[in-house]
């Protein structure tokens, strides 16, 4: 058998004990982005590598697109990756990432390259202060100092698959593993006792990780849901509501607690069901409508089931402010406190799946009776997509475009501001599609997105959708370099309203100087950027070059841009005629 144990010196053979801690622990994905301090674990991983482990290591020269693309792979997959940086400022450029990783519940791990105190403290080259550094926005960290020989491998083992659990339980989020390594870096001999290294050749030859953590789904005892359970099916009116839900979870058991429950279902974007039901299944079109908040006012339903994170539409949370009586029951797993309205009465914060499936238990099987609202949007949903198919190519019709013409089971990863907005605001009369909607919704930044729809594709192995705006074009574009060693294709739909158009919708655009600056036009389109790296291209500009573009690109082979260029005040204008639409 070959030797697994890098033994040159102290570093590597610490570096081989981390790298192997992680494929015990069935981590296997690595973003490595290049440095002189983290060569012995880079080293430690090309080693295991040629010994035939299943690894995926990719190099990925900017920090801040390498930890988005990890993003993107934990979001597809639900398992962590780990990016791998040297000192200094390179890791501070994880530190968005990190912050969506932290409000996203993502086990993303930070494995830093290090300098050791005596040079980080005199202001040596290249150092910063590693430690504390990413503050609360992780849930673990772990800095034993430089490797010595003071230090069992054993120690350094379990901490690590410690910390690793810390990733995954109670509630996904990330870590950070700092290696603070003296020279030399490379793999100079330097003497390390026979018995230190023996020790490390047994830890590294035992099978599984050096502890073994049981995996645990939390969910509460029926005498605790008994109370939820009794306020649902005593309820004279009631509104179930899904919002932002991981891609990687089995909707199944949601699926049947809807049709179980049968009341009206109001469904977020990123809850990959939106497209899934329609008017006639009980699903409501809007919370975005200003008749349609009036009206829920006017006749609240008694119970509010929140069912997932955090929804995209601000307008759900006015209407609760705005009828604090009703009871709110919320169930997700996250310690935050998740509740923007400041009136949940009760909160259960567990895992979704296991929760449902106890709470069925209480309901029964069928479809209890309905509990509908004393409204009816058949006319509105008829009417605003009369609208939108009359209408010029603006983000409306875009997103109503690619989801009337997308095939099923397609991959949709949709950009933040105006983008997420409009497909949240779109709802079919008639078409059902089961699409898998991804979104970077923790924080909502813009940027890393280009890098995290590559990532999903690593993790799901499958074709992916893009759509987002030109400022988040922008932001990461050099990403664009990641798509060379892609296994499977992204198709990018680029939204050009030259610049940050959803503030030309926001009561904002009356302040026209403001608005020049935050709206930040730049006067570019991107057919060069396409051409740079080496991707199909194609411009359009009204919804019928649209419509055929993108049939193509399900046709075409390898990366693509569509180019969708579109005008400030048209896109306005689509808007202004939208809210006009009576109930």
């Amino acid at each position: 058998m070959s030797e697994k144990l890098l033994s040159q010196n102290i570093n590597r053979i610490w570096s081989s004990l981390i790298i192997d801690e992680f494929i015990k622990n069935d981590i296997t994905t690595f973003y490595l982005s290049p440095g002189m301090r983290n060569a012995p674990l880079i080293a430690a991983l090309s080693h295991l590598k040629k010994l035939s482990y299943q690894l995926n290591l990719e190099v990925c020269i900017d920090e801040r697109g390498a930890a988005y693309r990890a993003i993107g792979f934990t979001k597809a997959t639900g398992k962590p990756a780990v990016i791998v940086c040297t000192s200094g400022t390179a890791m501070a450029n994880y530190m968005p990432a990190i912050v969506e990783a932290k409000k996203s519940n993502l086990p993303l791990i930070i494995l830093s390259a290090d300098r050791p105190p005596e040079l980080t403290f005199c202001d040596d080259n290249q150092t910063i202060d590693q430690t504390k550094f990413f503050g609360d926005f992780i849930q673990g960290e772990m800095n034993l100092g430089a490797p010595s020989e003071e230090i069992s491998p054993l120690a350094l083992t379990s901490s690590l698959s410690n910390l690793i659990h810390k990733s995954l339980f109670p509630q996904k989020g990330p870590v950070h593993f700092n290696c603070a390594f003296r020279e030399p870096l490379e793999d100079t001999k330097v003497f390390v006792k026979e018995d230190y290294i023996e020790l490390a050749r047994n830890q590294i030859n035992r099978k599984g990780p050096s502890t073994k953590y049981i995996e645990l789904e939390t969910s509460p005892n029926l005498d605790a849901l008994k109370e939820v359970a009794e306020q649902i099916l005593n309820s004279k009116s009631g509104l179930l509501v899904i919002g932002s839900l991981a891609p990687y979870e089995s909707l199944d058991t949601l699926r049947e607690f809807i049709k179980t429950l049968n009341w009206p279902t109001y469904y977020d974007v990123s809850s990959s069901l939106k497209y899934e039901f329609n008017l006639e299944d009980g699903a409501l079109p809007t919370f975005d409508h200003p008749e349609f908040q009036d009206m829920l006012i006017k006749n609240p339903p008694e119970t509010v089931f929140h069912i997932g994170g955090r929804l995209t539409s601000k307008h759900y949370y006015s209407f609760l402010k705005k009828v604090p009586q009703i009871h709110l029951i919320t169930l997700n797993l996250n310690t935050e406190k998740e509740d923007p309205s400041h009136h949940t009465k009760i909160r259960i914060n567990a895992h979704i799946h296991s929760s449902l499936k106890k709470l069925l238990s209480f309901l029964g099987t069928g479809p209890m009776p309905q509990k509908s609202l004393p409204m009816n949007f058949d006319q509105f949903t008829r009417e605003k997509i009369k609208l939108i198919d009359e209408g010029p190519l603006a983000y409306p019709s875009i997103s109503k475009t690619i989801i009337d013409h997308i095939p099923d089971g397609e991959i949709l990863y949709i950009g933040n501001s105006t983008v997420v907005r409009s497909f949240d605001a779109y709802f079919s009369y008639t078409t059902k599609k089961k699409l898998t909607v991804v979104t970077n919704r923790g924080v909502s930044g813009i940027e890393g997105f280009i890098a995290s729809a590559a990532g999903f594709i690593d993790g799901s192995n499958k074709d992916v959708y893009l759509i987002l705006g030109d400022v988040a074009f922008l932001h990461d574009l050099n990403s664009l370099a990641f798509l060379k060693n892609l296994k499977k294709s992204l198709k990018i739909i680029l939204i050009n309203n030259d610049g940050g158009g959803i503030f030309t919708l926001l009561p904002i655009n009356k302040e026209k100087d403001v608005l020049n600056i935050i709206t930040s036009p730049h006067g570019l389109t991107f057919e060069s950027a396409a051409t740079m790296f080496s991707l199909n291209y194609k411009k359009v500009a009204n919804r019928q070059d649209f419509q055929s573009a993108l049939i193509d690109a399900k046709k075409t082979s390898g990366h693509q841009i569509i180019e969708a260029v579109i005008d400030h005040e048209t896109n306005k204008n689509v808007y202004d005629r939208l809210k006009t639409i009576k109930l």
